[in-house]
C-alpha cells in the first residue's frame, strides 16, 4: 500500500482562491484592512493544511502495517483520509467565516 503526500495540490490552490476572494471582497466593501486580516487567516489555514498533514505523513509508516488486508491499518488509512479532507476544506471554511463577518460590518460609508 501506497501513500503520498501533495502539498502543491488543489487544496493550496483553491485555498490561495479562497484568500484572494476575499481579499477582494473586503476591498469592494471598503475595508480593505479587514479584508486583509481575512486573507491572512485563510492563507493560515492553507500552510495549517498543509504542514500538518505533512507531519501525520511522517508518521505513516509506524502506523501502518506491512499487511494492507490488516483491520488496524485499513482503519489508520480511512482516518488519515478524512482528516486530509478536513484540512482541505478548513481554508473554505476560515473564509465562509470572514465573508460573514464582512457582511455584517457592511460598506464603509
Amino acid at each position: 500500500m501506497s501513500t503520498s503526500l501533495d502539498l502543491g495540490g488543489e487544496g493550496v490552490g483553491l485555498g490561495m482562491l479562497a484568500a484572494g476572494l476575499i481579499f477582494l471582497y473586503g476591498v469592494w466593501l471598503g475595508r480593505r484592512d479587514t479584508g486583509w486580516r481575512a486573507a491572512q487567516g485563510v492563507l493560515g489555514a492553507v500552510v495549517l493544511g498543509g504542514v500538518l498533514p505533512f507531519f501525520l505523513a511522517q508518521f505513516a509508516p509506524v502506523l501502518f502495517s506491512s499487511d494492507s488486508r490488516s483491520l488496524t491499518s485499513l482503519f489508520f488509512l480511512a482516518a488519515v483520509n478524512i482528516v486530509g479532507v478536513f484540512f482541505s476544506f478548513l481554508p473554505w471554511l476560515v473564509a465562509g467565516n470572514w465573508l460573514e463577518i464582512l457582511r455584517r460590518a457592511g460598506p464603509r460609508t
